[in-house]
């Protein structure tokens, strides 16, 4: 089995990919769960889990944020970037402040997260940054074109990031269609018809949450040493 070694800060732990990463690494060593909620933090808390109560959008902490990270647990040895919005509306429909929002959170938060952790008072030289990605930033769809779009903002960033950063290593795993939170509100939207047309896009049937943290753990594990700037998808093949 994969496994990542040391102190991990999984960004975005409170519910979904997040959560489930922060759980899976806690089980072999080091982790720091980072989130807005403070009641999905304290139930880590009570899991043994360390925790920071924070909101990414907040830019000017982000800094302050790792530092405290580190102070408590020492260096990172992974950094996974979980935390994500999606707003599912025609762009006409769309405000500023929610497109301020999600940009904020997909693509700007991750950048300076990214900038930080590439210093040696941080990270360690062969740490890895991870973030979660999306199959949308390859295949756009009605009513989350802003979305796709700090998607594929954000697989430019780790492709950059593994040259920047070497000679630590920038990765992403891009999932399809997950039963989670942030995803069920396209089933409510469109029905069950929408949801039941997404899951018979993948050949090998949809991804789970399980499938994805499994993907990320062998990312951030010494035996994909080698693997650097890559976005791995995990969509049971419907982007084919």
């Amino acid at each position: 089995m994969a496994e990542a070694e040391g102190h991990i800060l999984v960004v975005g732990a409170s519910s979904g990919i997040g959560r489930a990463v922060a759980e899976r690494f806690a089980q072999q060593g080091a982790v720091t769960a980072l989130a807005r909620r403070t009641d999905r933090l304290a139930e880590l808390a009570a899991a043994g889990i360390a925790t920071i109560a924070a909101d990414v959008t907040d830019l000017a902490a982000i800094g302050g944020v790792l530092q405290a990270a580190v102070a408590e647990r020492g260096p990172l040895t992974g950094l996974v970037y979980c935390a994500g919005v999606q707003i599912i509306k025609p762009m006409r429909s769309l405000s500023v402040d929610e497109v301020e929002r999600l940009y904020k959170t997909n693509l700007v938060a991750p950048t300076l997260f990214a900038a930080a952790f590439g210093s040696a008072r941080i990270s360690t030289r062969d740490a890895v940054f991870c973030a979660v990605s999306s199959v949308a930033a390859q295949r756009p769809e009605p009513a989350i074109v802003p979305y796709s779009a700090s998607k594929a903002g954000l697989d430019a960033l780790i492709r950059g990031l593994a040259r920047e950063l070497a000679p630590r290593r920038a990765v992403a795993v891009a999932p399809g269609w997950l039963d989670t939170e942030m995803t069920q509100a396209h089933a409510r939207m469109y029905g069950a018809e929408f949801k039941e047309a997404l899951e018979k896009r993948s050949p090998a049937g949809a991804a789970t949450v399980e499938s994805v943290v499994e993907a990320i753990a062998f990312l951030m594990s010494p035996q994909a040493r080698h693997v650097t700037g890559e976005i791995l998808r995990v969509d049971g093949g419907a982007t084919l």
